[in-house]
């Protein structure tokens, strides 16, 4: 008894041994584990990852009734939107922004009306694939981290809010509030990400590069003797816009508020100066319904650096959801006042007006379809137009 005793403690010393033995292992083990995960995860972090989504766009539109006998009648466009990110690690990333679009419908580079993005009543209205255009919107090197951004490179500065796809204000709104979009400067923009709110600041010129150029049809170089604001190669431009939620602590009360100035590098032209107030609120009715009434207000002064001319823009539109329907009645104006330019025997004011009702569904998160009558007055012609646009928005 006493030797099976002694038998049973001797191999009782062994096991706790080999256990401490194969514990200790293990750690050692594991500590190399976790040393191997972590080079492999610090390894994958600086691996380039691929990002991006595409925007397919099929518009078409008819005039109604026009008081312009020479505009033609039906219209049609393709437009495409590539977004694409490369990310070098959580912060860094190159992103780019094409635009494939038709060059006559949608342009900013009418020097009597560069306030126009499109031009709703115009003898280029078809469906000619030949006037198409691939542009480089964007192309910029992006950094982020919880407090902040910062973009260089070419890019859209922010400056409004009624312009942008997302807001789903009928066919035609967007295209109207493009006008004060900024769109392809050259330049850096720094944001501040606040709690609920962010304020961005950029520096930028009209870019007058290679890059200004497009694919397919080409529309040329933008010319920098044309005198237009921002175009000036130096960073005499800026833009500061803050937009956030919960204003004055009410929930699902959003705002932007604006400011851009624009330098000028042509004799007899102005700084161009311009602001911008919106907000819009989302009431909730029921759990799949909801009322969000907008108001958008634009003044810009010498607009596009031609002293004495002052546009000012005004989008008000009521938008209701239920389900995946959507429904929208707007609102909107535009005033071009010369009366005090310096340049001689202009018209001295236009006031361009849309009325728009609309109605769309969204059959999927990134399948939706808008249709819209409209009623629009543009330099003087005037009739009605109904529209309709498939959306498609593709995420990778």
């Amino acid at each position: 008894m006493k030797k099976l005793q002694k038998l049973l403690k001797i191999n009782l010393s062994i096991a706790i041994f080999l256990v401490n033995s194969l514990a200790i292992a293990n750690i050692a083990n594991a500590e190399k584990t976790d040393d191997k995960e972590s080079l492999d995860e610090k390894k994958y972090s600086f691996r380039p990852v691929l990002s991006g989504s595409v925007l397919y766009q099929i518009q078409t539109d008819r005039i109604i009734g026009s008081n312009n006998k020479n505009v033609s009648r039906n219209n049609g466009f393709i437009y495409i939107e590539p977004n694409f990110g490369l990310h070098f690690d959580e912060n860094w990333s190159v992103k780019t922004q094409w635009r494939l679009q038709d060059n006559s419908t949608l342009t900013t580079r009418d020097k009597e009306n560069p306030e126009r993005y499109r031009t709703f009543f115009s003898n280029n209205r078809d469906f000619s694939l030949n006037k198409t255009g691939l542009l480089i919107e964007e192309l910029k090197l992006f950094y982020e981290n919880e407090d902040m951004k910062f973009t260089l490179g070419k890019f859209d500065p922010s400056f409004g809010t009624a312009h942008r796809k997302s807001k789903r204000i009928g066919v035609f709104a967007s295209q109207f509030a493009e006008d004060y979009n900024l769109r392809e400067k050259l330049g850096a923009n720094i944001t501040a990400l606040l709690e609920g709110s962010q304020i961005s600041f950029s520096s930028f010129f009209t870019d007058s590069t290679d890059l200004s150029k497009s694919a397919i049809n080409d529309r040329g170089r933008q010319s920098k003797s044309n005198g237009l604001s921002s175009d000036t190669g130096s960073f005499s431009s800026y833009s500061i816009l803050m937009e956030g939620e919960n204003f004055l602590t009410i929930d699902n009360w959003f705002y932007n508020i604006g400011y851009r100035s624009m330098g000028v590098d042509y004799s007899g032209h102005k700084r161009e100066t311009g602001y911008v107030l919106g907000s819009e609120y989302l009431y909730k009715i029921g759990k799949e319904t909801s009322l969000i009434p907008f108001v958008e207000i634009v003044r810009i002064q010498n607009f596009s650096g031609e002293s004495g001319r002052v546009s000012n823009y005004a989008t008000i539109a009521a938008i209701g959801k239920y389900s995946s329907w959507t429904a929208s009645a707007s609102f909107m104006i535009r005033n071009i006042d010369r009366s005090k330019t310096t340049i001689s025997n202009p018209i001295k004011s236009i006031t361009d007006k849309q009325i728009q009702f609309s109605i769309g569904y969204k059959f999927t998160d990134n399948l939706t379809l808008d249709v819209s009558r409209a009623e629009i007055n543009e330099n003087y012609s005037k009739g009605g137009i109904f529209g309709a646009n498939l959306n498609y928005l593709y995420k990778f």
